[in-house]
């Protein structure tokens, strides 16, 4: 069974990939067949198989001889990795099917932010639709709808945030899509540990934002992977993350 979630894990990676490239671009990812990014040539199946396919061809495409980006082996690799530790750790239970949207998610989201800077709708609204049937069937209906609560909560956090920082800096300073995603780290999290996930994705921010700065003197960051990145964590370590805060609170 492990290995049929890691096999799932890369074909849906290598479609990430797809969604996280071709959607900032305004290309169609549901009709439009996969083609070479170089020479536009349409891929055959057998072109298509993950990290075979890769491997096979040695990293080139088959029809212009073009290097293939390596970024298409390891997000394959990643995702499949990871839905199999998290079918190892959870089984086929709640936190098993969670935890397969937050990495789609955090795959998506890395990609989309660190390259053309901007958090897609889309999959986040799929996130949502998923957490709340997720939510519906393993705990009612009561819980669900404070679970939302809890995600509309968190998402005022942000806003009001990011309407200081543009005070502070007279600037945008946080995007549409971080404040939206905080809606649903609320929303899977609650609201305790949500606001947790937003303070340490300011610490996981924070050396790459000093090392963009000096190195490349570029202050714009893309928030989004941190953020993604911290709701990762604190999941995959929620009983961690309860007893820390319970300690620290007496709660």
């Amino acid at each position: 069974m492990i290995i049929f979630v890691f096999l799932m894990g890369t074909i849906l990676g290598s479609f990430y990939l797809v969604v996280a490239t071709r959607l900032p671009k305004g290309e169609d990812i549901l009709f439009s067949r996969s083609h070479c990014d170089h020479c536009h040539k349409e891929l055959k199946w057998y072109n298509l198989i993950p990290i075979v396919s890769f491997l096979g061809q040695k990293g080139k495409c088959t029809y212009c001889g073009e290097k293939i980006a390596l970024l298409n082996l390891t997000c394959e690799l990643i995702t499949g990795l990871c839905f199999a530790l998290a079918y190892y750790f959870f089984d086929f239970s709640y936190n098993f099917w969670e935890g397969l949207v937050i990495i789609s998610l955090t795959i998506i989201i890395f990609i989309s932010d660190f390259k053309y800077m901007i958090i897609l709708d889309s999959p986040l609204v799929v996130g949502v639709i998923v957490t709340f049937v997720l939510k519906l069937i393993y705990f009612g209906l009561n819980q669900t709808l404070y679970d939302i609560l809890c995600g509309i909560a968190l998402f005022c956090v942000m806003l009001l945030i990011e309407q200081i920082g543009q005070i502070i800096f007279k600037k945008e300073a946080l995007g549409g899509g971080d404040i939206k995603f905080a809606f649903l780290i609320g929303f899977i999290l609650k609201f305790r540990l949500g606001l947790i996930a937003l303070i340490l994705s300011t610490f996981l921010a924070l050396p790459y934002s000093v090392a963009s700065l000096y190195l490349i003197k570029n202050n714009e960051v893309p928030y989004g992977p941190f953020l993604a990145g911290s709701l990762a964590i604190i999941f995959f370590m929620m009983d961690k993350f309860q007893t820390l805060f319970s300690f620290l609170f007496h709660i």
